[in-house]
């Protein structure tokens, strides 16, 4: 019977064994989990590992029993649950916009020149050189030191009026510079993640020397795995209606800012093309048989662009396309223009309206009856139509501003 015993007790413990344990979680562990999760989520990296041992042993007074095998499993589930289950940190933008700025900042910007000065006067360092910056600190701090009450007093209004309002443009010029391709990285992202908006950022603006730059930023090929909108189109065909625009807008010549331009394949410039000018400045179209339709257009590009300087006098001038293509009477004379033709872009041409306006301006020139084309009318930075400054015969001698080459890129 003593045997009998013994073995029924082996055998039911071998059973007990073998028997599987729940590997869910019951309900008393979670919440004595639950009860630990703001300790865990708010420890560093180095306190974790003690505080999941305190965890785990709380934990373990409401679990099942289990074996050290089965232990160490369940020890791994209360891991992983406080893994999934922590409070995930708000997350940040990449990008700061704006920034709050401070009378040391103010006094900086506005003594830029005598901090440099005063490093390289004491320490012999140059700006731009590596060692500048750990002498920066130091001499703005006595800069600061040497203002009396009321320099102070109004380096902290300026401050305030900075970051309540906005700095004054050359300050602006600068932030453009360091932050704005990242301004419009970041403003494209977040347009794909939040909206799953694509976007192609056209940006113009002054720089410090007063000087328009304009650009274009595409983030496209990053966003979704596809193909940037630069490299799979012929944006530059929007450059000139842009450029027009920048210029209008801000009353001076705009060239291209060349680094924020982001997004495409090696720029490639297309030709650019010279007109010859006759004895009294007004350019001569050449004969446009077997030329290409890019070349044409590059032609009709030049051609009108130094005739519309001839008409205002400026030598810098740019054709207002959008404001011909809304009121064309207003600036040519249909008399200089073939029947059925309008004037555009000339990007926008199609290679039968090119050839036809070459074609018919070539045989007016060709005949010698008059001019060949002339701008009535061009449009002044206030947005007035003004009278052209030449007769309908002759060039004035403003006219002669042009006599040279032109040379026109597209």
């Amino acid at each position: 019977m003593a045997r009998t015993g013994q073995s029924t007790n082996t055998t039911f413990g071998r059973h007990r064994a073998r028997q599987p344990q729940s590997q869910k979680l019951m309900d008393k562990e979670i919440l004595e989990l639950k009860n630990y999760l703001p300790e865990w989520t708010a420890a560093k990296r180095s306190e974790k590992r003690g505080i999941f041992t305190a965890i785990a042993r709380a934990a373990r007074l409401l679990a099942p029993k289990v074996d050290q095998k089965q232990w160490k499993k369940r020890k791994q589930m209360y891991k992983t649950w406080l893994f999934n289950n922590k409070k995930k940190k708000k997350r940040k933008d990449m990008i700061k916009y704006g920034r709050k700025w401070t009378p040391r900042m103010v006094v900086y910007q506005q003594k830029h020149e005598e901090v440099l000065k005063r490093i390289e006067d004491e320490s012999g360092v140059k700006p731009g050189d590596l060692g500048m910056f750990k002498h920066y600190q130091a001499v703005v701090k006595r800069v600061m030191a040497e203002l009396d009450d009321d320099e102070l007093e109004k380096a902290k209004e300026t401050a305030e009026e900075w970051s309540n309002n906005c700095p004054p443009p050359e300050i602006q010029a600068q932030v453009t510079r360091k932050k704005g391709p990242a301004y419009m990285e970041h403003f494209s992202n977040e347009m794909w993640r939040q909206c799953r908006m694509r976007v192609f950022v056209m940006s113009a603006w002054k720089n410090e020397k007063g000087e328009v730059l304009f650009g274009m930023h595409d983030d496209n090929e990053a966003l979704g795995d596809r193909d940037s909108f630069m490299k799979m189109k012929d944006w530059e065909d929007i450059e000139p209606v842009w450029q027009e625009y920048t210029q209008e807008q801000f009353g001076a010549g705009a060239r291209d800012g060349g680094r924020q331009v982001k997004g495409d394949r090696k720029r490639m410039r297309k030709p650019a093309f010279e007109l010859e000018m006759d004895g009294e400045g007004m350019p001569l179209l050449p004969d446009i048989t077997d030329t290409k339709l890019e070349e044409k257009k590059a032609i009709v590009r030049a051609f009108l662009a130094s005739h519309y300087r001839i008409c205002s006098g400026k030598d810098k001038a740019v054709v207002p396309w959008s404001a011909i293509v809304q009121s064309q009477d207003d600036f040519v004379a249909r008399m200089y223009l073939p029947a059925d033709v309008d004037l555009k872009e000339p990007s926008k041409l199609q290679n039968w309206d090119t050839t036809a306006l070459l074609q018919f301006w070539h045989a007016r020139q060709e005949r010698g009856e008059g001019p060949t084309f002339l701008f009535k009318a061009w449009k002044n930075k206030d947005g007035d139509m003004v009278p052209s400054v030449i007769s309908g015969k002759s060039p004035s001698p403003q006219a002669r501003i042009v006599r040279k080459r032109q040379r026109v890129t597209i």
